[in-house]
């Protein structure tokens, strides 16, 4: 079966990541599909209402959706045509798949999976080898995906032997690592599975310290959307993170001259005639803004200069205003997506969006972070 791809959906103001794979799907005819599963358990596929893990389950099991549909069936794919289907004794089965899907959303949450939660009550297990701690992880490895159980120690010397050792009986013959072989278990063999979980684990302990002594990969906060709002009757009180938008009435100076929001400053920068740089620059609203400034001609070397000139900008703002600084620094380490100024190159809108904007507001807010911790000046 295809690997999974990254997907995402907006919900309210925020931004759900997810994975998506190909699935067959049952609407009269047999269709090619995308089923697409989110961070906060929602899963979606055509023709269906939005469902969870339990639904999904379900509708493989009733037939709505398959991995491969019958032997001969005819399958539309969108955009592409239609083919027939032919057996191709693919190993993928249902319970497969629920697993790596379960696993994906564990991931997308930066929480352990199934591998690592079973890989945990092996550790503790050998540091207190009762028996009420072999059953918990002998549960937590029969949770993981059966194909991805050779994977679960990370250590493709041993595979999973150890873990396998460890809950058989003493005189059960179990696969060995090498395909077609086979290991009688003994005491000795379990003493030796023991001490291989006590001396991987403070060897382990020390990987993780040194992986996270810079912090996170990843954002352990969720994301933040920034702008996609227009207050024609006025901005909201209390504004919350619209006070990160371009257009909201903060005012900045550069070289000396005020200007009312960080967009009347960018496009009165963008250009170097002096009458256009003024009509911009006294035009009413953000949007007023924008549109004189589409109008007029761009100074020379703009496109190389213009992500330093919104820097600057937003770091005056935030100087200037002190609550607007607060409100950033309260999204923590989330990513930062910015949907307000209808350009890919600012925006994160869609798959091809560079999102600058966010990227930028996530510098400032870890150089007001620096600053509040006395490590820059």
């Amino acid at each position: 079966m295809p690997d999974s791809t990254p997907t995402w959906r907006k919900a309210d103001d925020d931004i759900v990541h997810g994975r998506q794979r190909l699935i067959f799907v049952r609407d009269g005819s047999w269709q090619l599909t995308a089923l697409a599963y989110f961070a906060d358990g929602q899963v979606t596929w055509q023709y269906g209402p939005p469902s969870d893990l339990a639904g999904l389950r379900q509708a493989l099991a009733d037939g709505t959706l398959a991995l491969a549909p019958p032997d001969g069936t005819v399958v539309h794919v969108p955009g592409a045509g239609r083919f027939t289907m032919t057996a191709d004794g693919a190993p993928w089965t249902a319970p497969m798949v629920l697993g790596d899907i379960a696993d994906e959303v564990d991931g997308l949450n930066q929480r352990p999976d199934s591998s690592r939660r079973a890989y945990d009550a092996f550790r503790a297990y050998a540091d207190d080898p009762s028996e009420e701690r072999l059953e918990t992880a002998r549960s937590a490895y029969l949770a993981v995906p059966r194909h991805r159980r050779i994977y679960m120690l990370g250590d493709m010397d041993h595979n999973d032997v150890p873990a396998r050792i460890l809950l058989a009986g003493i005189g059960e013959e179990i696969p060995a690592r090498r395909p077609g072989t086979t290991l009688t278990v003994t005491a000795e063999a379990k003493d030796g599975a023991l001490d291989y979980f006590l001396r991987i684990t403070p060897a382990v302990s020390a990987w993780e310290r040194r992986h996270t002594a810079d912090g996170p990969d990843t954002p352990t906060a969720a994301a933040v959307v920034i702008g996609g709002h227009v207050h024609p009757q006025g901005w909201p009180d209390p504004p919350g993170l619209d006070v990160l938008q371009n257009d909201y009435p903060a005012s900045v100076v550069h070289r000396g001259r005020e200007y009312r929001t960080v967009t009347h400053a960018y496009w009165a920068l963008s250009t170097g005639d002096p009458a256009w740089h003024d009509r911009i620059a006294d035009a009413d609203r953000g949007f007023d803004a924008v549109e004189v400034a589409f109008a007029a001609p761009r100074r020379d070397g703009w496109a190389a200069a213009r992500l330093a000139v919104m820097g600057t900008l937003l770091r005056d703002k935030c100087r200037r205003h002190p609550l607007i600084a607060a409100t950033l620094l309260s999204t923590g380490d989330a990513r930062v997506l910015y949907s307000d100024t209808g350009s890919c190159y600012w925006t994160r809108d869609g798959r091809e969006g560079s999102n600058w904007m966010g990227r930028l507001l996530e510098v400032v807010r870890s150089e007001l972070a620096a600053g509040r911790g006395g490590i820059l000046s």
